[in-house]
């Protein structure tokens, strides 16, 4: 076998060996400028929240619009268990006997319901929490209030924000406290859940996966995409390097960053051909992470794979 063969067959073997790896070593592009919309959504399409006619079926938005009126009624204790198997086991909680009652009164000869269907109607709203009722309001009440609709396009936007950030004061107009109450809120709807990550609460809108949430998070510091950039363009680079071409950054900070991306399998630490070290990044898991979270784009740094 001549040499140039014996070349072609070591080349295609370790090109092989990489196509099935998640890691890369290939250099790549760096990140270009990228004009940003305004009110960009962050969350892909099919994380939105659904609407009541997508989600409800004609019996639970029925039920729904006179929950609207009951539960308004104070006289009546809010307390109510999601669990009960039997519509006897609604006389321990006043404020949905009341309104079980009422939608029997007005559904039942109106719409044909039986006492069943509007027993299961009430308890599957009360666990797709579109009913509240420690709240005294229904989802669809806070979709329409506009500082709560306000507040959960913001954390659409800002996936992974904590309520520290300067951008909800800045954005929204509010400060921490009344902005940590109308969070408290939307979480009891399930319209958006927090994930503890570090020493902070970051919050999410509830339907996004929880898979990439400290992926998210990292990736808030502005630093942590331009390192990646950095060993995409050059994997054999040195930390200090990077230090000095990320406005001089002192090494110890990257090291430091460096490692969390080694601990969420970003980055993998090994040796090439010649002995040299090198940082190959993982990116069947970036390209996993902007099908969810447009930014960072990585579209970029990935297009040459």
């Amino acid at each position: 076998m001549s040499l140039e063969k014996k070349r072609d067959t070591k080349e295609t073997k370790k090109k092989e060996n990489l196509e099935d790896s998640s890691f890369r070593q290939t250099n790549f592009s760096p990140l270009q400028e990228r004009q940003i919309k305004e009110e960009k959504s962050v969350i892909k399409e099919e994380y939105k929240e659904p609407s009541v006619e997508e989600e409800l079926t004609e019996i639970e938005r029925d039920v729904l619009q006179i929950a609207e009126e009951i539960l308004k009624l104070k006289r009546y204790d809010a307390t109510f268990e999601k669990d009960i198997d039997t519509a006897a086991e609604l006389q321990k909680f006043p404020i949905i006997e009341k309104l079980y009652a009422k939608c029997i009164a007005k559904l039942s000869y109106n719409k044909g319901y039986s006492k069943d269907d509007i027993f299961l109607a009430i308890r599957t709203l009360e666990e797709k929490s579109w009913i509240v009722t420690n709240e005294r309001r229904t989802k669809l009440e806070v979709l329409q209030n506009e500082k709560l609709s306000e507040i959960l396009d913001f954390i659409r936007e800002n996936p992974g924000i904590h309520a520290r950030d300067e951008k909800v004061e800045k954005k929204l107009g509010i400060t921490r406290t009344p902005f940590l109450k109308h969070i408290m809120t939307l979480e009891r709807f399930n319209l958006i859940r927090s994930k503890k990550i570090g020493k902070s609460l970051h919050y999410f809108i509830g339907d996004v996966p929880e898979d990439l949430d400290q992926y998210k998070v990292i990736f808030l510091n502005p630093l942590i995409p331009r390192i990646l950039e950095e060993f995409f363009k050059e994997d054999t680079v040195s930390i200090s390097k990077i230090g000095e071409r990320i406005d001089k950054t002192y090494a110890g900070t990257i090291q430091y960053h460096v490692k969390k991306l080694e601990k969420l399998n970003l980055l993998k630490s090994t040796k090439n051909q010649s002995g040299k070290k090198i940082h190959l990044i993982n990116i069947e898991l970036l390209k996993k992470y902007n099908e969810i979270f447009e930014e960072p784009d990585f579209s970029n740094l990935l297009k040459g794979l």
